[in-house]
């Protein structure tokens, strides 16, 4: 397993975060993470060419590339943008030699527009998943934290994955708690289709304003090894059932993000070395 940096944790628009994209790769290259994680969105006015050749310089590949693409839309003329949307970044991920593409492909209108919401999606990726696949590039969606999101529970995702048998997961090591499911549960039901993997902390929110769970409580990005997921259990269920790809660290809290990054990674790390001298691996 390698560690990628996700642009998203480190943009500007996070506290203390960098403002450029050289910037996020040197942090990148700095604490040794393999690859960078391209959160679409923050490529500004900038090309994926240029984001490449930031890349190649400082010897870090591009994961994945993550992004928005409304295919839950009830108006056929946007339901086209959403897929048109989900194109571009297949046309990206060829340009970075990236293998992997994560949709966040829309929400339902109401917690009962859920079931009309999915078979939507499932349209959608069913068309995004066969142009993806004449490309050499494999399509993900994530277990989202919003309850509208028809894809945030292990049967959400069941339902998407049976529907769209070339989708992928990138399994979100935090997000199934949301919707009250457990994480190595998760990992266990979707071991073989796992393709790329997010590695966040949650911690309780006291302001019950980030995200809403499933049970009512509220939760808001933690420091990792400070908040409540338990990273061992992830990292031994990882390494026992063989996954080799990316991790993605994401952080998502209130501190300062690159110290965040700096003390996260650095936990990580110990934590997978202990699992891996545990496991004898």
């Amino acid at each position: 397993m390698r560690f990628s940096l996700m642009t998203y944790t480190v943009a500007p628009s996070q506290p203390g975060g960098l403002q450029t994209l050289e910037e996020m790769a040197d942090l990148a290259r700095e604490l040794e993470f393999e690859a960078m994680e391209l959160s679409a969105g923050n490529l500004g006015d900038r090309s994926a060419d240029e984001f490449g050749a930031i890349c190649r310089d400082r010897g870090l590949a591009v994961s994945c590339i993550n992004g928005p693409a409304d295919l839950a839309a009830v108006d056929q003329g946007d339901f086209q943008a959403g897929l048109d949307q989900a194109r571009g970044y297949i046309e990206m991920a060829g340009t970075l030699d990236c293998p992997v593409i994560m949709l966040i492909p829309g929400r339902a209108a109401s917690i009962e527009d859920k079931p009309r919401a999915a078979a939507r999606i499932a349209e959608g990726l069913q068309q995004v998943v066969t142009e993806a696949e004449g490309a050499g590039v494999t399509v993900t969606l994530e277990d989202f934290p919003n309850l509208l999101s028809p894809y945030a529970s292990i049967e959400e995702i069941r339902y998407l994955l049976e529907r769209v048998p070339g989708l992928r997961l990138t399994f979100d090591n935090g997000n199934f708690l949301v919707a009250g499911d457990d994480p190595v549960q998760a990992l266990k039901a979707f071991a073989d289709r796992v393709v790329n993997v997010h590695i966040k902390d949650w911690e309780p929110d006291p302001d019950r304003r980030r995200i809403q769970c499933a049970d009512g409580t509220w939760l808001r990005g933690g420091l990792h090894g400070h908040g409540l997921i338990d990273h061992r259990a992830i990292f031994a269920e990882l390494l026992k059932m063989g996954y080799a790809g990316y991790l993605a660290f994401e952080y998502e809290g209130i501190i300062n993000h690159v110290q965040a990054t700096r003390e996260g990674m650095a936990y990580l790390r110990q934590v997978l070395a202990e699992v891996r001298q545990d496991r004898g691996s």
